[in-house]
């Protein structure tokens, strides 16, 4: 027989064929031992009371419906819901680590040119402001860059977390780069709070002495 097309199903595998082509490929009319209907009041009630009058009769021997097939699924995608949170948990704590070192080293290698601006009469909040913009500048670069890179690791852990009789959506909603976006510049703005302070207390005199 010859392939006329590919469709897309995402549990199982299944071959499509008319009738007419199984009789012109067997020799023989189909013997069919199942059928697909669709209800026209779908519900839990409405499915169970159409399960119990199916099932009474003696040559029907199951009747599934897909909600069920479909929460039985969900259920068991629950278990990847732990990964997902200790991932993104994981991946907040490594941003926040990196945005906090990255500004500490800022202001260790600048603390005398900190401490001259603060001389000249620079108060803290411009000093801050001086310093924390090269941050927001970094962060704004790593996200796009980030987001950029993420859709590819997406379809990468996706792919390799797939089995062959389950195929998972590769869709990434719009939500979830918002999402993204907004925990690293909350993680920035936390940083730049706890740094503000270190930054009031650098000596001027220290400083200036201090021997580059």
């Amino acid at each position: 027989m010859k392939v006329a097309d590919i469709v897309e199903n995402y549990v199982y595998h299944y071959v499509y064929m008319s009738p007419w082509m199984y009789r012109v490929t067997y020799g023989e009319y189909p013997m069919y031992n199942s059928g697909l209907a669709r209800m026209n009041d779908p519900g839990p009630d409405t499915e169970k009371e159409l399960a119990t009058t199916l099932l009474e009769k003696d040559d029907i021997l199951s009747v599934l419906f897909t909600s069920s097939i479909s929460s039985d699924f969900m259920d068991s995608l629950k278990s990847l819901d732990t990964v997902v949170l200790v991932l993104i948990a994981a991946a907040g704590c490594l941003a926040f680590v990196v945005v906090y070192n990255l500004t500490n080293i800022n202001i260790c290698e600048r603390q005398r040119e900190i401490a001259t601006m603060k001389v000249l009469g620079f108060n803290n909040r411009e000093v801050s402001n001086y310093v924390f913009r090269e941050i927001f500048t970094l962060t704004i670069i790593g996200i796009i860059l980030g987001l950029g890179l993420g859709i590819l690791l997406h379809q990468m852990v996706v792919g390799a977390a797939e089995v062959d009789m389950v195929m998972f959506g590769k869709n990434v909603f719009a939500q979830s780069y918002g999402y993204s976006v907004a925990l690293t510049f909350i993680f920035t703005l936390l940083v730049n709070f706890a740094m503000y302070f270190r930054l009031k207390r650098i000596s001027m005199v220290e400083s200036l002495k201090s021997v580059e």
